[in-house]
């Protein structure tokens, strides 16, 4: 038994913690430029922002549409040409290379046109970029001038930003940015805590813990329960009920809000 713990390894909790932290890389352990500006992105999903460029969209669209819409005119001129009602009638024995190799070519251009227009499709569902991370990015960029200003212009385009990351709740993200922003606006340790390991920068927050969307989730239950109250003390001060007659009335009233919310986002998604 002795000789099998001397060649099993001690473990260490604190040299386990301080092996972990050393295989964090911060963001300013990349080389400035494209390195340094990818960490900071891939650090934080709601900063994956790119453009949808419509104009271009819009003008690949239109093209491809007319396109095939010259094409489709062609078809129709050769049909009406064509003198031999074998030829239309039976596609088998249609000996006319001028319609086959047009009908290759619609069809070509067709698949062109349906992917684009998939592609396009996903694109535009894709939502809008906060305004807050993208000028998180550009005081970033500003501050540390790491690329260039002409490959960086991406970010000015607003109105085509769209964001990569998956759509959540937005009273969440909205409850949970108010709470984050009062965090540092009156604790002053709160950006000091080991949830800020991503970068040294002092000017650069980007944090990863918890404590933020359980205090959201904590302050929407509160606001919820308050608002279902609200209907259950006015029918008191009102009526003047019994206790129990206004327990079962406030249940009712949920359940009821309930089903009508869930039936409403059914119908919206």
């Amino acid at each position: 038994m002795e000789r099998l713990r001397s060649h099993l390894p001690f473990w260490n909790p604190s040299e386990s913690t301080v092996a972990t932290e050393r295989q964090i890389k911060k963001i300013e352990d990349y080389k400035s430029g494209y390195p340094r500006f990818t960490a900071l992105v891939s650090a934080h999903d709601q900063f994956f922002l790119c453009r949808r460029f419509d104009k271009l969209r819009a003008r690949l669209l239109l093209l491809k549409q007319d396109r095939l819409s010259i094409l489709e005119q062609r078809l129709d001129q050769v049909d009406q040409q064509e003198t031999s009602l074998l030829f239309l009638g039976k596609s088998r024995c249609d000996g006319n290379t001028n319609r086959i190799s047009l009908l290759s070519e619609i069809e070509s251009c067709l698949t062109d046109y349906d992917q684009f227009v998939e592609r396009a499709n996903r694109m535009l569902g894709f939502g809008p970029a906060q305004q807050r991370n993208i000028e998180s990015l550009q005081n970033w960029l500003d501050g540390t001038g790491c690329l260039a200003r002409e490959e960086t212009a991406y970010l000015t385009h607003h109105r085509e930003l769209v964001s990569l990351a998956p759509a959540g709740d937005t009273a969440v993200s909205q409850v949970e940015t108010w709470v984050e922003d009062k965090f540092i606006q009156f604790f002053r340790s709160f950006r000091t805590s080991s949830f800020h390991d991503v970068s040294t920068d002092p000017n650069v927050y980007l944090y990863s813990g918890p404590l933020i969307k359980r205090t959201a989730q904590a302050l929407l239950l509160f606001l919820i329960t308050l608002l279902l109250l609200i209907p259950v003390v006015i029918c008191n001060i009102l009526t003047k009920s019994r206790t129990i007659e206004l327990i079962l009335a406030g249940a009712t009233y949920t359940t009821v809000l309930i089903v009508f919310v869930s039936g409403t986002s059914g119908i919206g998604s």
